[in-house]
């Protein structure tokens, strides 16, 4: 079984191969405004170097934001594209479940993703997230650290595809249609 993994909710792009479980390539690529110039290319390649073709997949999983607006839309958009041609299940994963299950300690944690304002967050036990992802501005999250300080702070963790795929097995497929990415914006309307 093969699973194509696509991650491009800041500047760095990942897209990785997986084979029953275990990561066969991974392509990065940084980009800071023009995902949508290397996307498909870093697809093309890794498929490429690999032998294949994107009927040989048989899954498609993806981070799904928060991040960056165009980034996390790109790579939702073509992952649905992808999966609902094909006929392919579909998995999705928040950036900070993806950056939570990456980390080695399955301790009571706070994972981070930063913008210019403020940092989204999840509050983790162990890998479970406890409560809704949610966004402060930069001085509220330091004063909500600072009153919880038990929690062990994780910034700028990297994925780990590996765990992120064994995470998402028993996790169930979701109709192509039904992808959506989780905008920035979104979480701060949540968060009135």
């Amino acid at each position: 079984m093969k699973a194509l993994f696509i991650s491009t909710y800041d500047n760095l792009i990942t897209i990785a191969l997986l084979e029953n479980g275990k990561l066969i390539n991974v392509k990065e690529g940084s980009s800071s405004r023009s995902h949508s110039e290397h996307l498909m290319p870093m697809i093309d390649n890794i498929l490429n170097d690999n032998n294949i073709t994107v009927h040989d997949l048989n899954e498609v999983i993806v981070i799904n934001g928060p991040g960056s607006f165009t980034g996390v839309r790109l790579g939702v958009t073509v992952a649905k594209t992808l999966a609902y041609t094909l006929n392919n299940p579909i998995k999705m994963i928040s950036t900070i479940e993806a950056l939570a299950i990456s980390h080695k300690d399955l301790c009571r944690k706070i994972i981070t993703v930063a913008d210019p304002k403020g940092k989204y967050y999840g509050i983790f036990e162990g890998n479970q997230l406890i409560g809704d992802l949610t966004y402060l501005n930069e001085e509220d999250f330091n004063h909500f650290l600072e009153a919880n300080s038990e929690l062990m702070l994780i910034e700028n963790q990297k994925l780990n595809i590996e765990k992120i795929f064994d995470y998402l097995v028993e996790k169930p497929s979701i109709n192509p249609h039904s992808a959506k990415p989780i905008y920035i914006k979104k979480i701060e309307v949540q968060n009135g």
